[in-house]
């Protein structure tokens, strides 16, 4: 743009000066033509001023000849526009010429708008002869030469203008493009390439850059895919591995480390010993962290790195608590029943049995009220052990929900007698399903039994089997047991589920179960692909069961 600017000048300049120049050696030559013309006038009209000698002079008509009185009125003028009243005296080549025999001077016509040249010459009288043109020359002058002159200018200028502004348009998009490809690989991003053709000092700048980002793009990929090699290795076992230097810088961590030492989050450029508890390993050391149970271990390799290798211990502490804790249980409760039946039978072996038939007969009804404890605490074990382990076998069919719910019921009649509990069935009068049936008669009996069983006297338990619940997908199925027991307390409720778990352990006894009922539930539903919740208080307990309307694992079964 400064360019352009400066041509416009120079050129401006420059046909200013030249234009000048000619307007002024055409102006002087006029001048003394009107010189001439004047000399020639005065030397006409003499003295006496022969005003008629003039008509009959060879005379241009384009000038202007006026006669001027001593007082400054004029005698003649040629175009005869003045009047009586004009004063002349007082113009430039009026007064020049009174006071120096001759005057000359340039100056705008008010009537024409254009500038003229005016030529005096004084008379021996008194009497001034005023001779005027037009510079008409002027405007033929610009429409012949200056305008031209102007307009090649401009167009030169213009032509100058767009290809110094297409030059500096490309190199300054040659610039951005050369910027834009050296922030991509400053960034990483090596595939770009600047498209650059020619010959040029910025076109070799390009090639070069181009050629640099082909060589960090092939180290990029050979580095990615030595990374990709230790990732899929390392990536792939359930320790977490870190490696890292003298000052326990973290190098590298696998997504297990990530995992098990900062909850997912990065660790790299971190020290190891901001995430686990452990601050010198020199030996293997076992520590709990994110209550998790680690083993941590450091293995020295080459150089100045160490391997940090995480050990999660956690699943199996769980196990071996959660044998020891089932063992304990199943021990307990079976050590009840046992020590009953076994005392009753050594007191009867005693001779009660000749001695008191009365007594006989009622130690004989309570070892078998414990041997049916016994039989069903055993038969809650091996069920619960079987779910655990998919070892049930799944026999999906087509059913009627109400059909089996009112079934589980009658099968519950006369538990319910013993209890003085009423039982009733609601909802919908058909349901279809597709699933086990065996399945959804255990967890149907499991709820209204535990319903029974921990009921008042005179109490009652409904249950519900709905199609189309408010809220319900259409794919799913909802069952509610509904008690007027002594329900749960909030404290409680979270741990029902519990193996073995017993909000009241004296009453459970007293009525048979064995704690293992909702454990169950639990086991079933994980496998039915379903869900349960609880709602309870002094009023008594609803659990809800949603079910889907066909077995997630009937598909794989058939």
């Amino acid at each position: 743009m400064v360019v352009v600017l400066s041509l416009i000048l120079v050129i401006w300049i420059a046909l200013s000066y030249q234009y000048r120049v000619v307007t002024d050696i055409m102006s002087d030559g006029l001048l003394e033509e009107l010189r001439a013309d004047a000399e020639f006038v005065a030397a006409l009209v003499g003295n006496d001023v022969q005003i008629l000698l003039l008509s009959r002079a060879q005379i241009p008509h384009q000038r202007r000849i006026i006669i001027i009185r001593p007082d400054g009125t004029a005698v003649y003028d040629s175009q005869g526009s003045s009047t009586k009243t004009d004063q002349y005296n007082n113009r430039t080549e009026i007064i020049a010429a009174r006071a120096q025999g001759t005057g000359s001077t340039r100056r705008r016509n008010d009537s024409s708008g254009l500038d003229q040249l005016f030529a005096a010459k004084m008379l021996p009288n008194g009497y001034v002869v005023s001779v005027a043109a037009p510079l008409s020359f002027e405007s033929k002058l610009e429409d012949r030469l200056l305008r031209p002159m102007v307009l090649a200018a401009v167009l030169i200028i213009v032509f100058a203008g767009v290809a110094v502004m297409v030059r500096q348009w490309r190199d300054l998009a040659r610039v951005k493009e050369l910027v834009s490809v050296a922030r991509a690989y400053a960034g990483g991003q090596f595939s770009r390439r600047a498209g650059l053709l020619g010959n040029d000092t910025m076109d070799h700048l390009g090639h070069e850059l181009n050629a640099m980002g082909q060589q960090l793009e092939t180290s990029q990929q050979q580095i990615a895919e030595q990374q990709s090699l230790l990732d899929g290795a390392l990536g792939a076992l359930t320790e977490g591995v870190a490696c890292v230097n003298t000052v326990g810088k973290v190098l590298y961590a696998n997504a297990a480390f990530r995992h098990l030492a900062a909850s997912g989050a990065d660790v790299d450029g971190t020290t190891y010993y901001q995430h686990i508890p452990v601050q010198h390993l020199d030996q293997a050391q076992e520590f709990e962290h994110h209550r998790r149970q680690l083993r941590a271990i450091i293995i020295p390799v080459s150089g100045a790195m160490r391997v940090i290798v995480l050990h999660d211990l956690t699943e199996r502490k769980h196990l071996e608590n959660a044998r020891r804790d089932f063992i304990s249980s199943v021990s307990h409760e079976l050590k009840t029943p046992l020590t009953s039946i076994a005392g009753f039978a050594e007191t009867l072996l005693d001779g009660v049995i000749e001695e008191d038939p009365v007594t006989t007969r009622d130690f004989v009804t309570r070892i078998a009220k414990h041997s049916d404890r016994l039989a069903e605490l055993v038969r809650d074990v091996l069920t619960i052990s079987r779910l655990e382990q998919g070892a049930w076998e799944v026999r999906p069919t087509h059913i009627d929900v109400s059909s089996i719910a009112r079934s589980v019921l009658e099968d519950h009649a006369e538990l319910a007698r013993r209890q003085q509990v009423t039982t009733s069935l609601g909802g919908d009068v058909k349901i279809p399903a597709h699933c086990d049936p065996e399945l959804l008669r255990q967890l149907l009996g499991n709820l209204v039994s535990n319903a029974i069983r921990y009921n008042r006297e005179s109490g009652t338990v409904r249950l519900e089997v709905f199609d189309q619940a408010a809220g319900l997908d259409a794919s799913c199925i909802k069952i509610t047991v509904r008690d007027t027991g002594i329900g749960i307390p909030p404290e409680h409720q979270a741990h029902i589920f519990e193996r073995f778990y017993r909000v009241d352990s004296h009453r459970s006894r007293q009525s048979g179960g064995t704690g293992l009922g909702l454990a169950i539930i639990k086991q079933l539903l994980d496998a039915m692909g379903g869900s349960v919740s609880l709602v309870s208080d002094s009023s008594g307990s609803c659990f809800t069961v949603i079910l889907p309307r066909k077995d997630p694992r009937s598909d794989i079964a058939t």
